[in-house]
């Protein structure tokens, strides 16, 4: 009996817990870009095996929607973010299919930059906010922080 207390204790205790941020993993190339031209930032995101990531649209009012938010240059204008395709994913125990992100994908941001903007790298910081769940639970959201860098050209 006390064995398998022992067991029991040591399953709880020991170091299989897995947080979010071992989860996803966020890779943003620098973006080259003439003054007065458009480009695109491309995110490429990482979510571990046999976890998923909410879509950034979520039928569900309790789960949260994966969205890049980036504080901008007004000189860097953002324009609409581009998500790929999400997949069916059902939690088990549930009816209902949800939209999700797994694997490796890339989130698109265009982006202008005004003329006559300075030639030099201008960082910009964003935040990529998530739900990770596997195939029966949902972790709680995280944040994580990162940077864009763009090198502007003349």
């Amino acid at each position: 009996m006390i064995v398998w207390m022992l067991i029991g204790v040591l399953s709880f205790t020991g170091n299989n817990q897995v947080t979010s941020s071992d989860i996803v993993q966020i890779h943003v190339p620098t973006v080259t870009v003439y003054a007065g031209k458009s480009s695109m930032i491309s995110i490429e995101v990482e979510v571990k095996q046999e976890y998923h990531i909410q879509a950034n649209k979520v039928k569900d009012k309790f789960l949260i929607p994966t969205t890049v938010q980036v504080t901008s240059d007004e000189k860097i204008i953002m324009e609409k973010q581009i998500f790929p395709a999400t997949k069916k994913f059902k939690l088990e125990g549930t009816d209902d299919f949800l939209d999700v992100h797994d694997g490796t994908f890339k989130i698109s941001i265009p982006f202008k930059v005004k003329k006559g903007m300075q030639k030099g790298k201008y960082t910009l910081p964003a935040k990529l906010q998530y739900q990770a769940c596997d195939s029966k639970t949902c972790l709680s959201p995280k944040i994580i922080d990162f940077v864009i860098q763009i090198e502007v050209i003349n």
